[in-house]
C-alpha cells in the first residue's frame, strides 16, 4: 500500500468513480477547456473526502485521456493515458509525496531534496507535446525547506504546466504558497453520497458504522470498513454495557481477532473518545443521542455527569497519544482503556 492511500481503498490514481464535489470538478474542467488555465490549484478538505481522486481525474484529462462523460472529467479506466497514470509511467506526470527512509520506514515529511525534483521536472519539455502536470499529496507533509523549494516554481511557472496541491490542513501551509494558488474547497458529503461512493467502489452494501464515523469522507469510510469498525464498535458497546459491574475488559478480546493490533487499537480509542464526547454533550443537554444508543447513553449521560465523561475523553486522548508516541504494547493499552471506561461508568 502506498503512503498516500487510505487502507483498504483503491489508490486515487486507480479510482474512477466520483461522487459529489460538482462545483470543484466543474471549475477545473472549465479552466482546462478555456483560454486561461491557472498554473496552481490548492485542493483542500478533510482527509479521505476525495481531493487526490479529483487531482488524478484532472491529470488524466489534461494529459490527453478521452473524456467520456457524464461528468466533465470522466474518462474510461481502459484509456491508454489513464492506464499509464495508474502505473505512474506517464512522462508528463510528476507526483511528490512522502517516501521511505533508508531503513524502509515511512518518512514523516517530504524533504527538500525530494521537493527539488519538482523544479527539475518542470524544467524539461513535455515528452508528448502537451501539458505537464504535478501533484503534491499532501502539501501538509512538506517540511519548511521543501515548501520554500517549490515556491520558485509557483512564482515563475513554465508555460503549459499545472501544479495541484492536496492539503488536509491548509492553514498550516506557508502564506506565500496559499497566495499563489487558486483554492478549491471540498466539503464532506452527506451519508447518502458516502454510501453511494462506497458501494460503487466495493460492489457491496457499505458498513453503516463506517459510513457514520467517516463524517462525510468516502475514502475514510472504506478504510474504516476494511479495519473492521463494525465489530470494534460492537465490542465497545458491549464493554460499556457491562461496565462497571462485570468489567469492560471481558469484552475487549474482540479487538484482537483480526488485523493489525496497532491499527485496531488506534481505531478503538477513536471510537471510545467519540462516544465519551457525545455522552458528555448529551449529559450537558447540547446533543441528542443516536436512537440506537439511547438506552445505554441515558445511563451514562445523566445530568451532572458531563465533567466525568469529559475526563474520560481526555484520558482516552492522552492514552492514544502516548501509545502512538511510545509504540506501546497493544494489550497493555487496551487494558488501560478498559479501566477508563469502567471509571466513566461508575
Amino acid at each position: 500500500m502506498d503512503l498516500d492511500q487510505e487502507p483498504g481503498a483503491a489508490h486515487p490514481r486507480e479510482t474512477f468513480a466520483f461522487t459529489g464535489h460538482e462545483a470543484a470538478e466543474s471549475a477545473l474542467a472549465t479552466a482546462l477547456d478555456g483560454a486561461r488555465m491557472h498554473h496552481a490549484w490548492l485542493l483542500t478538505g478533510p482527509k479521505g473526502v476525495g481531493k487526490a481522486t479529483l487531482a488524478y481525474r484532472f491529470a488524466r484529462a489534461a494529459l490527453g485521456a478521452r473524456r467520456t462523460g457524464p461528468r466533465p472529467l470522466d474518462v474510461a479506466a481502459e484509456d491508454p493515458v489513464a492506464r499509464r497514470i495508474a502505473a505512474l509511467s506517464h512522462g508528463d506526470l510528476f507526483v511528490l509525496r512522502r517516501g521511505l527512509n533508508e531503513r524502509g520506514k515511512p518518512r514523516s515529511e517530504i524533504s527538500v531534496d525530494e521537493a527539488r525534483g519538482l523544479g527539475g521536472f518542470f524544467s524539461l519539455k513535455s515528452g508528448e507535446g502537451g501539458m505537464r502536470v504535478a501533484i503534491i499529496d499532501a502539501a501538509d507533509d512538506l517540511n519548511r525547506n521543501a515548501a520554500n523549494a517549490i515556491l520558485k516554481t509557483l512564482e515563475e511557472p513554465p508555460p503549459r504546466t499545472v501544479l495541484l496541491l492536496v492539503s488536509h490542513a491548509p492553514g498550516g501551509l506557508l502564506a506565500t504558497i496559499r497566495s499563489r494558488c487558486r483554492r478549491l474547497d471540498l466539503r464532506p458529503l452527506d451519508e447518502a453520497a458516502v454510501r453511494s461512493t462506497v458501494a460503487a467502489a466495493s460492489g457491496a452494501a457499505p458498513d453503516e458504522a463506517a459510513v457514520r464515523f467517516a463524517a462525510g469522507r468516502p475514502g475514510r469510510a472504506i478504510a474504516l470498513a476494511a479495519a473492521g469498525v463494525g465489530p470494534l464498535y460492537g465490542a465497545l458497546i458491549d464493554a460499556l454495557g457491562a461496565a462497571p459491574k462485570q468489567g469492560a475488559r471481558a469484552f475487549l478480546p474482540e479487538v484482537f481477532r483480526a488485523g493489525d493490533r496497532a491499527q485496531r487499537l488506534s481505531l478503538f480509542l477513536m471510537l471510545a473518545r467519540d462516544w465519551m464526547r457525545r455522552a458528555a454533550a448529551a449529559s450537558a443537554g447540547v446533543e441528542a443521542p443516536l436512537a440506537a444508543e439511547a438506552a445505554l447513553m441515558a445511563r451514562f449521560a445523566e445530568p451532572g455527569r458531563a465533567a466525568r465523561l469529559g475526563d474520560a475523553y481526555s484520558a482516552l486522548l492522552a492514552l492514544e497519544q502516548e501509545a502512538d508516541g511510545l509504540d506501546m504494547d497493544a494489550t497493555h493499552a487496551f487494558a488501560r482503556a478498559a479501566r477508563i471506561l469502567e471509571r466513566a461508568a461508575a
